[in-house]
């Protein structure tokens, strides 16, 4: 069974289409389908209204509908990925379009290598859509684009993919929670120190789990959906958003990645060490461009300062993930 996760807070406008493309999709011989849709504590009736729209629909496969009045992206995939019976999970924002071979495709790439526990693939814009100039270079931010520049392993190129159409072996994912895996970045976490660190990022802190169960992460180019981002968010204020957001998270990558190196089975003091990398990296790679004194240096600071702020909470969350890295291996 493949189990499409989708997620949806106030997506009303954006549901329709999503969920007609999902009735289109060809399923694999011999492969039952569900689709898990998952109200993220919406203000509107959505389940109703998904339930409605499938109908609509024909019912192509199973649908189940749950509510998860936790708010949060983390709380409403967790929930869903709980409820989901597939071997496979694939996900599905809800301004996604997959195209129709989308479940073939992957299906077949991860029956074909038995050792990708993620598999990404490769959003695109609708052609009518008309972008603003810097949209290309920001591409991977908003979920579209190559993820890289070939097909197969991320690496050495990257460590993770982006979350949207991102295929998990559900195999992969109940090792990670047997060796006591939990999202330590939620934006909604009750813990403010943790909740200032992020602002998204789930999708690669999925990734490194699952890397830590000795499998890999993949991209397939072939694996296609559109991206049907709101036309709102191609503004000069969005992208400052965009930045603010990828400087919040980056110290999430470098946590797994510090963490993935290291051989020790306890860290002290790693917080200052990280300070240190922080102004090392900083002046190393300077460059004399506006974008070093506005983007990076923002990036680096906000780092700095959340540093500064847990200190020693940030030393507990390196050692839970050193724990949970050597129960992995």
């Amino acid at each position: 069974m493949i189990s499409l996760v989708l997620c949806s807070y106030n997506g009303l406008d954006r549901i329709p289409t999503t969920l007609e493309s999902l009735s289109k999709l060809h399923i694999p011989n011999n492969v039952e389908l569900e689709l898990i849709f998952v109200d993220s504590n919406s203000s509107q009736q959505m389940c109703l209204l998904v339930q409605k729209y499938w109908q609509q629909f024909g019912v192509p496969f199973e649908l189940i509908t749950l509510t998860q009045n936790k708010p949060g992206k983390v709380a409403a995939l967790q929930f869903g990925f709980e409820q989901a019976k597939g071997a496979y999970f694939v996900i599905v924002d809800d301004d996604n379009e997959l195209q129709f071979d989308y479940l073939e495709t992957g299906y077949n790439y991860l029956q074909q290598f038995s050792n990708v526990g993620v598999l990404g693939g490769q959003g695109v814009l609708p052609v009518d859509y008309i972008l603003p100039p810097w949209f290309e270079k920001y591409a991977y931010n908003f979920a579209c684009g190559p993820q890289n520049e070939r097909d197969g392993d991320v690496r050495p190129n990257r460590n993770v993919v982006y979350g949207a159409g991102m295929w998990v072996r559900s195999e992969a994912y109940q090792k990670a929670l047997q060796n006591g895996f939990s999202f330590i970045f939620d934006f909604h976490a009750s813990n403010q120190s943790v909740k200032a660190l992020n602002n998204g990022g789930e999708d690669g802190e999925l990734c490194w789990a699952i890397r830590f169960q000795g499998y890999e992460i993949h991209y397939f180019s072939t694996l296609v959906f559109t991206h049907r981002i709101s036309l709102s968010k191609f503004t000069d204020s969005y992208l400052q958003f965009i930045k603010e957001r990828t400087g919040r998270s980056t110290l999430l990558g470098s946590l797994y990645f510090r963490v993935s190196l290291m051989e020790k089975e306890k860290a002290t003091n790693f917080w200052i060490k990280e300070l240190f990398f922080i102004f090392i990296f900083y002046f190393k790679n300077f460059q004399l461009k506006k974008s070093y004194f506005t983007t990076e240096l923002f990036r680096n600071w906000s780092n700095i300062l959340l540093l500064l702020k847990m200190r020693k909470k940030y030393d507990n969350l390196v050692n839970n993930l050193l724990i949970f890295k050597s129960k992995s291996l």
